[in-house]
C-alpha cells in the first residue's frame, strides 16, 4: 500500500471520528477524560516506579511526590468522569483566555493588513475562555468534545488534501 494510500486512510478515519465526536460531544469529552485519567495513572506509576528503583536518580522526592500527584488524579478522573470533564474545562478555560491574551498582546505590536485578525481570534478565545471559566456546569458537556471534534476534523481534512495531492505527484 502506498504512503498516499494511507495518509488518505487516516484523513477519513480521523475526518469520521471528528464528525462522530461532533454528533455527541459529551461522549466524546468523557472519552478524552478517561484518556487523560488513564494516562496520568501510567505517567505517575511510572514516576514512582522510577523515583524508587534508581537510587542515583537526582530529586527523587520531588519524582516520586509528582508521581503521586499524578497516580492520584489519574484515579480520581477515572473514579469521577463527569467531576474529572469539569476539570478538564476549567483548564481550558484557563488556557483559552492565556492563548487570547497572548494574541491581545501581538497584535498590539502589528499595525496593518492581520491586525484586525489577532484582535478578533484574541477576544474570542478570551470570551470562550471566560464562559468555560464562569459557566462550567453549562460548558462542560460540549467544550472538550466539540473542540476534540473541530481538531479532527480539520486535521482529518488536512490529511486527505495532502493524500490527494500526494497521489497525483506520484501518478505523474
Amino acid at each position: 500500500m502506498k504512503g498516499s494510500t494511507l495518509v488518505v486512510i487516516a484523513g477519513t478515519l480521523a475526518l469520521v471520528v471528528g464528525i462522530g465526536a461532533l454528533l455527541f460531544p459529551l461522549a466524546s469529552g468523557l472519552t478524552v477524560t478517561l484518556l487523560v485519567g488513564w494516562g496520568l495513572v501510567f505517567s505517575g506509576g511510572f514516576g514512582l516506579w522510577g523515583a524508587f528503583s534508581d537510587r542515583l536518580l537526582m530529586h527523587r522526592g520531588w519524582v516520586a511526590f509528582f508521581g503521586l500527584v499524578e497516580l492520584v488524579l489519574g484515579v480520581w478522573m477515572l473514579a469521577n468522569p463527569l467531576a474529572g470533564l469539569i476539570s478538564l474545562t476549567l483548564l481550558v478555560g484557563v488556557l483559552l483566555v492565556m492563548s487570547g491574551l497572548g494574541r491581545l498582546m501581538v497584535a498590539r505590536r502589528f499595525a496593518g493588513g492581520t491586525f484586525w485578525l489577532l484582535v478578533v481570534a484574541g477576544i474570542a478565545s478570551v470570551a470562550l475562555g471566560l464562559y468555560a471559566l464562569f459557566a462550567p456546569l453549562l460548558t462542560a458537556p460540549v467544550l472538550i468534545g466539540t473542540l476534540l471534534a473541530i481538531e479532527l476534523i480539520s486535521v482529518g481534512a488536512t490529511l486527505l488534501v495532502l493524500g490527494v495531492v500526494l497521489k497525483r505527484r506520484t501518478e505523474l
